[in-house]
């Protein structure tokens, strides 16, 4: 009886289990049918294999000690080389029927390079090339010299990144294996390679177990689910299989995405060194620097041995031994090397709060005086904390003030997620393991913040205020080059935040720039919604893959965060694996359980809203997503889609992400655009409907940073938006276009963000000047004033300020004259300091409550003087002051500045305004300055102005 009861309860558990899989998004189940599949009214771009070039392997220097395998690879099919006479490993095989390779790189990427396939980003071009790419396994191929080097007698091969997995060959002899997008491979090939002569390296890239079926956007059953079956198979590029955000790309980011390096050495290594920066808060005069590492003995004699320390003018050794083969964790600190206490040290910030330092210390591990291994570290002094709820069972809710690397320090988890406490709607807090007394941990009271999270970066509050990226770019091109300007539009936008959405950005140079810019990073992990999209099946494989990204990133002063999901709670056997983990190798920052449910302010709406007020409802606390559609300009929708398909709206719209067909309650361009329509008129072209949208994106996007801002210390501590980033040519979510282009969505936010910034909530009128940093104000005037659509001043009051305290919102008044206006006005703020410069203005167009904006259609054309001066150049840098003045009686709306080649006409992208899409008032003067890379430059520049009712004219940058 009792077997048979076990019997029935297996067998209903499982029925539950096979019932709740069911409901979760698998994606779908077969591919859609023809006449389901989006439509253009032009073909694909034309496109032609380029012929196949011999190019040598070749070894580029980066150290002594370090060379990149970035120059002679090839690629073909896997079945290609099965149906061959000859070897893969063969120095006779005949390649020419292979592909030169791109490394770093996808195999889409390679094959779009040589010309196989056309750009998957252009109109549907991307229906083009077959799903089948991520069906199948690849071969890579590199035939290179190797010449002997004095600096070691050891020779590693390391891959920083594969995807899917992996099998690496050399010389016919298999290395081993690599399986995770996330995971490095690294190999000691001292046996197998063949010095100054010609050796081959082959690498064969299996494909994801799950890469589910894409769902192609279109008129008929609009954008799909999120994701699907590929989810089953993170840690990966989850998003590859399509989202709301990006079509299904077609290799699913499969290849060599990461670089390749031959690096020379001793018997003895170093491995994974963390570098920890304790500083003695609140005093930031001084920083105890300990130095944590693994140290390897490969050979079968003990060693006795050096390690040696060098930051900038900082010399130091610790003496050490290792038995043969053996593997020992040094503890590094100042009572073992005095010179690890560092007076004054040059701290990092965040955007906005201060510099961004950054040091190199460099580890050479000597036995006597030969160099048996090098690496070099970069890292910034920081100090993260922590302000947020948990409860426990001594005193039930507590706020605390939280700092990891105290209480961390015996490296047992201090939080409990998986015993979370709900205490509202969607809002838990974790529980508190150690007691109240722990050092680093101490009770304090914030009634007004109550349990949400805050930030903090040496001792100070870190307003967080950025953006998503869902991925970096759609087919995992991120070189320096082509990622740096989104990270100088992120600065320029006065973020201080990024969030790597589902670690898809998870590489080196994504930290490295987030250094440099000073933005934090909020770190995913690979897991998304929970109830909703599929858990990975490899938990192994998963946690090997987190390993590797906590290991290989921790040095970075950037990453404030980690988190195990999107939206929603690892599964608790998952969970207790990470946070134990973390609390191991990680003691310097918060491991967050879930991106909107545990100390924050859940996530959403993504949908357009039609009265921005209202985001002054919704905000408060931390909330990690808030979205609302950003339209491109015309000029850049013509650059990715045929002119026959840019007007009016139809499949290639739909595809490149404008969501007319509901989805549950996701309206998103539906809304959007009858709030486009409404507000401002309908539209007949392109042109028309793209200038209208600009000011509704400015009007939605500032909204939405401006709303958190009155809220400041007072329930709210950061928002985030969906998205900042696009990954590919997209017609939504984003504040700059995939090409760079800074349209209204820009520049709302960067008004919104800016660190002394005067605004006035849309709900209740009210005044304030938010301070976004250390610095503290005295003597500013706020000029207040009130114009009818006409261009006449109905109004005109001066302010004094007498102080702005720093890191704060300081309340002004409330505009009550406003309130007794009816009909379409504006409303202008001006910051000045005591010399009458201005440091913030802000234009506020009002209405009643049906928001008529179609008022300033009915703007008479106005001409901008404009003069450009202090052109500067600079570090490779081209700098400039734009001055303008509106001498007409009447309102010039939305104006917008641009950079263009005298010859060509064509827009430079990206340019760095301070100000764009602004309003000025009659007789209004203003001053914008500019920053462009010079590489970026061809010739001579003009500045074009135009506006809404501003026809665009050119003035010469000289």
């Amino acid at each position: 009886m009792k077997l048979r009861l076990v019997v029935i309860l297996f067998l209903q558990t499982l029925f539950m289990m096979s019932a709740s899989a069911q409901s979760l998004n698998f994606g779908l189940r077969q591919k859609q049918d023809e006449n389901e599949l989006p439509k253009s009214s032009y073909s694909y771009q034309t496109y032609l294999p380029k012929p196949k070039k011999n190019i040598k392997g070749r070894l580029d220097r980066i150290t002594d000690w370090d060379y990149s395998l970035a120059q002679g690879w090839e690629m073909i099919e896997a079945y290609k080389v099965t149906a061959s006479d000859e070897s893969v490993f063969s120095l006779n095989l005949n390649t020419e029927t292979w592909y030169n390779a791109t490394v770093p790189g996808t195999v889409l990427t390679t094959l779009v390079e040589q010309g196989v396939y056309p750009d998957p980003y252009w109109g549907l071009n991307n229906l083009a090339i077959p799903d089948s790419l991520c069906r199948m396994a690849w071969w890579y191929r590199n035939v290179f010299e190797l010449e002997e080097n004095k600096k070691g007698d050891r020779i590693k091969l390391l891959f920083n990144g594969i995807n899917y997995k992996a099998e690496i060959w050399l010389n016919s002899k298999l290395l081993g294996t690599i399986a995770g997008a996330f995971s490095r491979g690294q190999f000691d090939i001292t046996p197998y390679v063949n010095l100054n002569k010609k050796n081959i390296l082959a690498v064969k890239i299996f494909p994801p177990n799950n890469p589910g079926i894409p769902h192609e956007e279109n008129s008929i059953d609009g954008q799909g689910a999120n994701g699907g079956a590929l989810c089953l198979d993170g840690p990966t590029f989850i998003s590859s299989e399509g989202w709301d955000w990006i079509p299904g790309i077609r290799d699913r980011n499969i290849g060599i995405w990461q670089d390749v390096h031959i690096k020379f050495g001793g018997g003895v290594e170093i491995i994974d060194p963390q570098i920890i920066t304790d500083l003695p808060l609140p005093d930031t005069g001084s920083v105890n620097l300990t130095i944590n590492t693994k140290v390897k003995n490969n050979l079968s004699v003990d060693r006795n041995l050096s390690l040696h320390i060098n930051i900038n003018d900082i010399d130091a050794n610790y003496n050490f031994s290792l038995s043969a083969n053996e593997i020992k964790e040094l503890k590094i600190t100042k009572q073992q090397c005095m010179e690890l206490f560092v007076k004054n040290p040059k701290l990092w910030w965040p955007n906005g709060y201060g510099a961004q330092n950054l040091y190199n210390m460099k580890l050479s591990l000597l036995a006597n005086k030969d160099t048996l291994d090098v690496k070099n570290i970069r890292f910034g002094v920081r100090e993260l904390e922590y302000e947020l709820m948990a409860y426990n069972e001594e005193k039930d809710n507590i706020r605390l003030d939280y700092n990891p690397i105290k209480a961390l320090a015996d490296q047992r988890v201090v939080f409990d997620n998986t015993k979370r406490k709900k205490i509202t709607s969607g809002m838990y807090v974790p529980y508190l393991e150690k007691s109240l007394t722990t050092q680093g941990i101490t009770e304090i009271s914030d009634p007004a913040m109550d349990a949400y999270i805050i930030v903090k970066v040496n001792g100070q509050r870190i307003y967080c205020k950025g953006g998503n990226w869902g991925m970096d770019d759609a087919m995992k091109r991120v070189s320096r080059e082509r990622l740096e300007p989104y990270f100088k539009l992120h600065k320029n936008q006065n973020y201080t935040m990024v969030r790597n959405w589902t670690g898809e950005s998870t590489e080196e140079l994504f930290y490295d720039l987030c250094d440099e810019y000073g933005l934090l990073v909020f770190n995913d992990f690979w897991l998304s919604t929970e109830n909703f999209n599929l858990d990975v099946l490899d938990y192994k494989l998963f946690m090997d893959n987190v390993t590797e990204t906590v290991r290989r990133f921790r040095n970075h002063p950037s990453i404030a965060l980690w988190c195990p999901r999107n939206e929603g709670f690892a599964s608790d056997l998952l969970e207790s694996q990470i946070a134990k983990f973390l609390a191991a190798e990680d003691i310097t920052r918060h491991y967050i359980g879930n991106s909107r449910e545990l100390n924050s302010a859940n996530s959403g709406p993504w949908h357009y809203q039609f009265d921005p007020a209202f985001y002054y409802s919704l905000a408060g606390g931390f909330r990690s997503e808030v979205g609302t559609p950003s339209l491109p300009t015309a000029e850049t929708v013509k650059e990715f889609m045929a002119i026959e398909d840019t007007w009016p709206i139809g499949d290639v719209w739909y595809y490149h992400d404008w969501h007319m067909t509901p989805v549950g309650d996701s309206k998103f361009a539906i809304l959007y655009k009858e709030g486009i329509d409404k507000k401002m008129g309908d539209s007949d072209n392109l042109q028309e409907f793209t200038k209208k949208a600009q000011i509704i994106n400015y009007e939605s996007h500032r909204a939405i940073f401006e709303a958190w801002n009155s809220k400041m210390w007072n329930d709210a501590s950061g928002i985030l938006l969906w998205m900042s980033h696009p990954a590919w040519p997209s017609m939504v979510w984003q504040t700059y276009s995939s090409n760079g282009e800074t349209s209204g969505a820009y520049y709302g936010a960067q008004k919104a963000c800016t660190f002394l910034h005067v605004q006035m909530s849309l709900d209740k009128h009210q005044i304030d000047v938010i301070n976004t940093s250390l610095h503290s104000y005295k003597n500013l005037i706020l000029n207040v004033s009130i114009y009818n659509l006409d261009g006449t001043k109905l109004s005109d009051e001066d302010i004094k300020i007498k102080d702005i305290a720093p890191n704060n919102l300081t309340p002004i008044t409330e505009l009550t004259k406003s309130n007794e206006k009816t009909g379409l006005h504006f409303v202008k703020l001006t910051l000045k300091d005591r010399r009458n410069k201005v440091v913030d203005d802000n234009t506020y167009w009002l209405t009643d409550k049906n928001f008529n904006l179609k008022g300033l259609s009915q703007l008479p054309k106005v001409t901008i003087k404009t003069f450009v001066k202090n052109i500067v150049e600079e570090n490779g840098k081209l700098r400039g002051t734009v001055l303008l003045h509106n001498a007409s009686k009447s309102i010039a709306a939305s104006i917008s500045l641009d950079l263009r080649d005298r010859n060509s006409g064509k827009r430079v992208l990206p340019v760095y305004f301070n100000d764009g899409y602004f309003f000025m008032m009659p007789d209004e003067k203003k001053e914008v300055t500019f920053e462009v890379d010079k590489t970026n430059v061809m010739g001579a520049l003009d500045l074009s102005v135009e506006g809404y009712n501003v026809d665009r004219k050119l003035f010469g940058v000289e």
